[in-house]
């Protein structure tokens, strides 16, 4: 017996993303409907290559019968466009790709506009979905952590495109502290799930020549509020867009000993956690759901945000 395909849409094409997760939904037997971006030139490219009507508005997409829309818009663009999508009445479970959030006044509006929908969201970094660091997550679920430290690691220079200009600006998509910074807050979270950060101090830094409008390199320390609010576990974060390959690191300090993970980039698709989005959401969209849905991703984007104020502040922030 043969399994209906999902039926996902896209909204927004803001960056990479949209592309290789189409690719996935194709890969994994779902099927790209519809696509709307405010770029009309690139919504048809994108559904010539993948397949789907061209959507003339974010409303039109519910028009097609998708069961899960992916939403890649900038940050801030993102509560208009689920405003527009809310306003249609529908359930559709709707996954945005990082960022939606580059600072607290885009936090506040993107959480009024949540307030005001029935449509289930979700959010998140594909590491999330990354295999490994979900193993080394369960193997830590028995464990006393008492301290972690991360390092996340991804060429900026990507963000420096033309198009693509807005993700180095920390104003408009977060810089280098928040686009990149997201995948280290997403690891901590998969291993201490709930966790809020507390900086204690931060820096950052740009390169002699850099042509980046945010940062090169960035940490941050400070402690991590275990859910409960009886425990807290010592945190250092390292977040870095210089040139070479991208690295996802994380030690944890156990009783048991020191623990390690750094995700292969062998396979990336793979690894890094892209087919695991996929996965989880063609799952979820079966029974209107949505993966990382926002009562838990929440504390992933506060965490990114807070993080890049304190290391830009480089002092204490409440």
């Amino acid at each position: 017996m043969s399994i209906r395909p999902v039926r996902v849409a896209f909204a927004g094409l803001a960056h990479s993303h949209p592309f290789s997760d189409a690719g996935g939904v194709q890969a994994l037997g779902g099927q790209v409907v519809a696509v709307h971006d405010s770029d009309a030139d690139a919504a048809a490219g994108f559904a010539e290559r993948f397949g789907g009507v061209v959507a003339a508005s974010p409303s039109d997409l519910l028009t097609v019968g998708a069961e899960a829309i992916i939403a890649t818009p900038r940050p801030h663009e993102t509560g208009a466009l689920l405003d527009a999508i809310a306003a249609a009445d529908a359930a559709v479970p709707v996954f945005f790709n990082k960022v939606v959030a580059a600072g607290e006044a885009q936090f506040d509006a993107w959480e009024a506009v949540l307030a005001k929908t029935r449509t289930p969201i979700g959010t998140a970094s594909v590491l999330r979905f990354a295999p490994a660091l979900a193993r080394f997550g369960e193997e830590l679920a028995d464990e006393e952590v008492v301290g972690v430290r991360v390092h996340a690691q991804h060429d900026n220079a990507g963000f420096q495109l033309s198009e693509r200009a807005w993700q180095d600006d920390p104003a408009a998509g977060g810089g280098t502290l928040v686009t990149v910074g997201v995948h280290a807050w997403e690891m901590i979270d998969r291993l201490l799930p709930g966790a809020v950060f507390q900086a204690r101090s931060g820096w950052t830094r740009r390169l002699d020549g850099s042509t980046t409008r945010s940062e090169d390199a960035a940490g941050v320390e400070g402690v991590l509020q275990l859910p409960g609010g009886d425990r807290t576990v010592a945190a250092q974060v390292l977040v870095t867009g210089v040139p070479g390959p991208d690295r996802y690191a994380v030690d944890a300090v156990t009783a048991g000993g020191l623990r390690t993970l750094e995700l292969a980039l062998d396979d990336p698709l793979e690894t890094l956690g892209f087919r695991g989005l996929i996965r989880a959401l063609l799952a979820a969209a079966r029974h209107g759901g949505v993966p990382a849905p926002w009562a838990e991703a929440r504390i992933v984007v506060r965490n990114s945000i807070h993080a890049a104020a304190a290391a830009r502040s480089g002092t204490v922030r409440p």
